[in-house]
């Protein structure tokens, strides 16, 4: 499976703490429309869908995440474990977050605002969009 792409960011870290840049049209390759956090459990699992059009870039600012990423044909995984880089989960790929950490939270920056019809939260509904091109 190709790889998913992996954005660093600029970290600037000083004697009283570190700074992490998030910017549209900078690292983040697209205009920000939504911004939302999850904190869960040790062991928990989040997510769980897939996208017919929005586009996710996923954070872990404190913890570890592990994202596994499925494209229909094979199933590939990342741990993300600090703020300072991020994972870009493109539309039509199914996603899944289990929690390492019982400190870790997530960050999601997104392309579009939310819209529940963009959401393909059973598995093969997700197999039937990819099969018909993302036509569904």
């Amino acid at each position: 499976m190709t790889e998913l792409n992996r954005i660093q960011f600029q970290r600037h870290m000083e004697e009283n703490g570190l700074l992490c840049v998030f910017e549209s049209g900078q690292l983040v390759p697209f205009p920000i429309q939504r911004v939302f956090t999850i904190s869960a459990r040790k062991g928990d699992f989040r997510g769980d869908h897939a996208h017919k059009k929005c586009t996710q870039l996923l954070v872990s600012l404190c913890g570890k995440i592990r994202v596994n990423y499925d494209n229909g044909l094979e199933v590939s995984g990342h741990v993300l474990d600090g703020m300072g880089s991020g994972l870009l989960i493109p539309p039509g790929v199914w996603a899944t977050q289990e929690y390492l950490s019982e400190d870790a939270i997530l960050m999601v920056l997104c392309d579009r605002i939310y819209e529940v019809d963009d959401y393909i939260r059973d598995y093969s509904e997700f197999k039937m969009f990819l099969a018909t091109g993302g036509s569904k």
